[in-house]
């Protein structure tokens, strides 16, 4: 497919991301050139309508199991669906899909998608893995509750480069009417632990983001919320609360979306989505166990969905169409 001019892309308006200890000594400085080299391709990439020989950044889902039911998560819309295919990625299909990364270079992963990447028992044995094929930047999404100093450690020790953890709310009453089965103190400890246990071995990584949903629940505790994480994460995120049904009901603005020339999601039985927007599995591009993440990115299931993105019928596409994380705000 040729390049085409597709400056008025696509951003998520819905993420604000606000510098806590990264204001001091920025986290990402410790990486190097390759680091940068990487994130301009997936700034410019999408603007070009230009395909990378392999994706940027692939979402490997470790696992579809999750220890909370929290009020706002798509879990809540899916869950007859998850509850028939709760499961665990085995290590051969991890494997394969590393060591074919490992050959065309794959800059980065999360080893999350619908499930707590906590859960899995060889989540360190992964990120090792990973780290030692050359993978630059490795991360995960996770709720902290099961991050005890023992696995902070040996998570540390694995080379992880950033963690993400999802904490809603400033205080322990709103925290845990919408995070249910979790317990405020234990996860605020187990963060500030973390960062601890990094600074004392005298490393700038894993970079720390805490991050919370904005909904009516957290509103009135931003602010809080904020000076409350400041001097302990490197970020702070506030995200936008997303409304599933406002989105199938608002109808699809034409855009070209640039997670179609930025990553692929492949849940932990190998199959393949085009992106973490599709929840449902509406769209499957193809099965990791059989496959090659090289055929499925240069397949014709996403090259369908790029050209109709470039001729501004992304509405074809019923998870675009429906899509509530890139949704409006074009640049």
């Amino acid at each position: 497919m040729k390049e085409k001019d597709c400056s008025k892309v696509i951003i998520n308006p819905g993420f604000n991301e606000i510098l806590g200890t990264d204001g001091l000594r920025d986290c990402n400085r410790s990486f190097g050139k390759e680091y940068f080299e990487y994130r301009r391709k997936w700034s410019e990439y999408p603007k070009r309508g230009k395909i990378a020989d392999f994706p940027l950044h692939l979402d490997i889902e470790s696992t579809s199991a999750c220890n909370l039911r929290c009020i706002m998560c798509a879990r809540n819309f899916m869950q007859e669906e998850l509850e028939n295919k709760i499961g665990y990625m085995k290590w051969g299909l991890f494997k394969k899909i590393i060591d074919e990364a490992s050959e065309h270079g794959l800059p980065s992963i999360k080893l999350n998608y619908r499930g707590e990447p906590l859960l899995h028992p060889d989540l360190e044995k992964m990120v090792r893995y990973a780290k030692d094929a050359g993978v630059i930047e490795v991360q995960f999404n996770t709720n902290g509750l099961l991050l005890t100093e023992e696995r902070a450690r040996s998570l540390i020790g694995a080379g992880l480069d950033r963690i993400i953890f999802s904490f809603d709310g400033a205080t322990k009453e709103t925290y845990e009417k919408i995070r249910t089965g979790s317990n405020y103190e234990t996860v605020v400890n187990n963060v500030k632990n973390l960062v601890r246990l990094r600074d004392g071995m005298g490393l700038n990584r894993p970079c720390v983001r805490v991050q919370t949903v904005r909904m009516p629940e957290t509103e009135g505790e931003i602010d809080q919320y904020v000076k409350m994480w400041k001097p302990v994460a490197n970020r702070v995120g506030i995200i936008r609360k997303r409304d599933r049904d406002k989105a199938v009901k608002a109808g699809m603005e034409a855009f070209p979306c640039p997670q179609i020339w930025q990553r692929m999601m492949i849940c932990w039985d190998g199959e393949t989505r085009m992106c973490c927007g599709d929840w449902g599995g509406m769209y499957v591009i193809g099965d990791a166990n059989k496959e090659s993440v090289y055929d499925m990115w240069h397949g014709k299931k996403l090259g369908y969905v790029r050209r109709c993105h470039l001729k501004g019928e992304s509405e074809k596409i019923l998870v675009c169409a429906r899509c509530e994380i890139n949704k409006s705000s074009i640049k």
